[in-house]
């Protein structure tokens, strides 16, 4: 009996021989210095590929580089292993084999790696690889880079089982092949096949596994693998041929059942395919061209009909065959149980998700639900936009208009250009205002409580702009927010002399102008010396100045400029503005086209001024040089006057006792 348990000891003895562990250590210096590697300088690394093979104890180690070497990097003192997108390292002995991999993360918020073969899964901090193999390769396919503090790697004496290419459930051979998607369709409900190409992940829920395959010439198929298939994939990789499963409709869906020998990735497609394909404006194609299964997008949409069980509709607003718009619906499914936004039937949203059919009707199941990112209104003038939208900018409260409207502008002297920001191309440039009216319609409770507000917060301002090619005006939709402590240092204004015979204003734009008031046929108009220019005036916006103003006298003026009819789009113009604010400048514009040409004598006609206020600035003689200062008055935008300055701009008129006065333009 006492042999017999010593000759037990000695096997387990021998057996626990069979197994040993190596650690690889980048956190310290001595740890590297184990791996014949020199601890590099505060904020410089050492490239792997540069230092060859790393070998201790039978266990070895190779890099290849990605976005960034492959390398050990000191920061602050802390060292690490740092594995960028394209990388990898690869663990490997030259007898007996791996059968487990510890790694130890230095940093969590990206340590996603891609194991070879085997199994490999992340818990925390903590990377663990199980199989047996003679070598297994971790990579690494997202952007930020991967920080490494350890390896663990535990070694057999016994040979691997796992083989690359090996396959440890051989398929039968006389099982119907399949080697694309599109012809799944094709197949009879309830046939087994075997996928004999490659195809990637589109995404991945529980037992829901989206697949695509890109034919030789580029045309897109997808399908619905349903059922446990024993990996967790990332997006974007590639499963190798020689899954197996049936091919099964189900509620008017194609789609894939009973999945068996899905293996490791081996490796991953690029990023541009495995973004959502782009269907805004167009969801109507949807029904007809077979998008079943794919993973798209829909950006500006509408939802709404939420219930508690997840379902929805999205609308989509765009033009049919004739060019007339149409409103296209979708419905939608909380499939993944993704936390909504608060909707807002005035608000706009970005979507993205699967397509599928339920009951042959088409439904999203949505993987993102965003509300859309708002509209710099520069950008609604240059590029004519139109239709619903919210703006991005803070929109200063500048004065009353008619019929419920209130003028607003974004007062940007400067911006972003980003129109070319997907080729990689920003820049800053000067600008100049971009006015708008607000239309309240007949709710007057919402336009009285806008007018008390001094700026309005981005992102706030949602409605349906209409009339971008005449008087650029937005219907809201809902209240917006007023900016807390905002910033103003006064409104750019340019300055439209009417005796140069150059008007280049948009319409709705607040603007200073000159000239000479005229009755032309019983009707006021601003003229130049000689009358080769007349602009009708409309005293709307403040109805008694026309009482005070003198016939034939010079005046300058704070005026709302009105289009009366968008401007032809044959004939492009451009003429020289100048901003009594800031210095003259030319800032880059779209090219408006006007209803009449310059120089033609007459193309100033299609345009209406509004004077909100006046100052006389006619010469006179004899003046007396002892005169006194006997009023200052302040007139503010909207054309009150005050014996003290009103909060913002004023327009500053100065009283003599000999009946003159003087004007200052513009006082912070």
């Amino acid at each position: 009996m006492k042999k017999f348990l010593s000759l037990a000891v000695m096997a387990f003895i021998a057996v626990t021989a069979l197994a040993a562990e190596v650690t690889l250590d980048f956190s310290s210096a001595a740890g590297l210095q184990a791996m014949g590697i020199t601890a590099p300088e505060q904020s410089n690394g050492v490239n792997l590929i540069d230092v060859g093979t790393i070998t201790v104890d039978g266990v070895n180690l190779t890099a290849v580089n990605g976005s960034t070497a492959t390398r050990v990097w000191n920061s602050q003192g802390n060292y690490t292993l740092r594995i960028y997108q394209g990388g990898s390292i690869t663990l490997s002995v030259e007898t007996g084999s791996i059968t487990g991999v510890t790694i130890n993360a230095a940093n969590t918020s990206n340590f996603d790696l891609l194991a070879s073969v085997g199994n490999y899964s992340v818990a925390g901090s903590v990377g663990t690889w199980t199989g047996s193999a003679a070598q297994v390769t971790f990579s690494h396919t997202t952007t930020k880079n991967a920080q490494i503090a350890s390896i663990v790697v535990t070694t057999s004496t016994q040979n691997p089982t796992d083989e690359p290419g090996d396959d440890p459930n051989p398929v039968d051979p006389n099982i119907t092949k399949l080697d694309s998607l599109a012809h799944l369709e094709t197949l009879d409900d309830g046939t087994e096949f075997q996928f004999t190409t490659e195809a990637y992940v589109q995404y991945q829920w529980q037992n829901y596994l989206w697949l695509m395959q890109l034919d030789k010439e580029g045309y897109a198929y997808a399908t619905l693998v349903y059922g446990s298939v024993g990996r967790t994939y990332q997006i974007g990789s590639i499963i190798p041929a020689g899954w197996t499963g049936t091919k099964t409709t189900y509620k008017g869906l194609v789609e894939v059942t009973n999945p068996t020998h899905f293996n490791n990735a081996t490796g991953m497609v690029q990023e541009m395919y495995v973004q959502p394909f782009d269907m805004t404006g167009y969801m109507s194609y949807i029904e007809p061209d077979h998008y079943e299964n794919m993973r798209v997008k829909f950006n500006g949409i509408t939802l709404s009909d939420i219930d508690e069980s997840g379902n929805f509709t999205i609308t989509s607003n765009e033009e049919d065959e004739s060019g007339k718009v149409v409103s296209v619906t979708m419905a939608g499914y909380n499939k993944f149980g993704i936390d909504y936004p608060a909707v807002d039937p005035a608000e706009t949203y970005n979507i993205d998700g699967m397509v599928t059919i339920f009951n042959n009707n088409y439904q999203l199941y949505p993987i993102t639900i965003v509300e859309t990112e708002g509209t710099r209104l520069w950008k609604v003038t240059y590029d004519g936009l139109e239709g619903n939208m919210k703006i991005a900018d803070s929109l200063y409260v500048v004065m009353p208009l008619v019929d419920n409207q209130i003028l607003v502008t974004d007062n940007v002297s400067q911006i972003l250009n980003d129109t070319y920001a997907e080729w990689g191309y920003t820049w800053y440039e000067d600008w100049y205002p971009t006015w708008v009216a607000i239309d309240c319609g007949d709710n007057t409770e919402l336009y009285n409580s806008i007018l008390k507000m001094q700026v309005l917060a981005p992102n706030t301002v949602k409605g349906n702009m209409v009339d971008v090619e005449s008087n650029p005006r937005l219907i809201l939709a809902s209240t917006p927010q007023a900016l807390t402590d905002p910033e103003f240092e006064g409104y750019h204004l340019y300055n439209y002399n009417i005796s140069d015979g150059k008007i280049q204003a948009f319409g709705n734009e607040l603007a200073y102008t000159t000239g000479m008031y005229k009755l032309i046929g019983g009707e006021p108009y601003l003229c130049s010396a000689q009358d080769t220019v007349q602009v009708k005036l409309d005293f709307s916006l403040n109805p008694e100045l026309q009482q005070q103003l003198v016939e034939g006298s010079r005046y300058d003026m704070t005026a709302v400029f009105k289009l009366n009819e968008p401007w032809d789009s044959d004939v492009t113009y451009y003429a020289p503005r100048k901003c009594h604010q800031q210095p003259a400048r030319k800032p880059m514009i779209k090219g408006i086209n006007p209803k009449i040409d310059y120089p033609d004598a007459d193309y100033y006609t299609n345009y209406t001024i509004m004077p909100v206020n006046a100052t006389i600035t006619t010469a006179i003689d004899n003046v007396n040089a002892a005169k006194q200062v006997v009023k200052v008055s302040y007139v503010s935008m909207t054309g009150a006057v005050s014996d003290t300055p009103f909060q913002g701009v004023n327009v500053v008129v100065t009283h003599y006792s000999d009946g003159s006065r003087t004007v200052n333009k513009v006082v912070k």
